[in-house]
């Protein structure tokens, strides 16, 4: 039987993701919303993990702090990031006690939102955590994106110790994404089954706008131009009213 998301992968997931570039990202994250104005403040990396995209805010000297809605992967980041402060909530409910003036998210999380719905609940918390002016920056997979994704078919490989295979599925019908992720590492194995939405621009631009956010740019990595309707993975960034 499958695992529940997010949960025995925690116990891996650092060493699978090992080459993934979390501090490019965050470079870019910076470098963008610098160029839009940000003078900095307090930040929120809204569905942090492990903590590997939280990181390299704090090592930059950052007050940054995490959510996410995973209690085993929250317990990894809070053992690599002891002085940070991560909060266990999901997305379209979370309440924290701070205010911020930056609000990021990276690695596909909001397409974790099964619906539209879901992502307007999301960023209303967002804006309601922002300060006046504030930004919210996020990568997102649009349908191009999700059906290159599952092209491929399988992803599979050796970590060290870790074998992991990734089957990948897109579903025409329900518009979902399917990934089957089966590890094991020392002879015990499991399976987690994971779902993801594609957002396309115009959606997002529309759900953002009716969600207390006056401006929306959709650009693409890591020139920062402006990105086509056809892309398939867009970063956005958007300003509180």
């Amino acid at each position: 039987m499958p695992s529940e998301p997010f949960t025995d992968l925690a116990s891996v997931y650092d060493a699978i993701m090992s080459d993934i570039e979390y501090d490019d990202w965050i470079t870019f994250i910076l470098r963008t919303v610098i160029e839009r104005g940000w003078k900095g403040g307090r930040i929120l990396d809204l569905g942090c993990g492990t903590g590997n995209s939280t990181s390299p805010i704090f090592s930059r000297g950052f007050e940054v702090q995490g959510v996410d809605a995973s209690a085993a992967m929250l317990a990894v980041a809070q053992e690599k990031l002891p002085q940070v402060r991560l909060f266990q909530a999901d997305f379209e409910t979370f309440e924290l006690p701070d205010r911020f003036t930056l609000v990021y998210s990276v690695f596909d999380s909001l397409n974790n939102l099964l619906a539209p719905d879901a992502f307007s609940a999301m960023a209303a918390r967002v804006a309601r955590h922002l300060e006046p002016g504030g930004m919210f920056m996020f990568d997102i997979n649009t349908t191009v994106g999700l059906r290159e994704l599952c092209e491929s078919g399988c992803v599979e490989g050796w970590v060290g110790d870790v074998y992991y295979r990734w089957d990948h599925s897109f579903d025409d019908a329900s518009g979902f994404a399917t990934v089957e992720a089966f590890c094991e590492k020392g002879g015990h194995s499991f399976v987690e089954v994971h779902f993801e939405r594609p957002y396309d621009l115009a959606e997002v631009r529309e759900l953002l706008l009716a969600t207390d956010f006056s401006r929306v740019e959709a650009l693409t990595y890591p020139t920062g131009e402006c990105a086509s309707e056809d892309a398939a993975r867009i970063w956005v960034v958007s300003t509180k009213a």
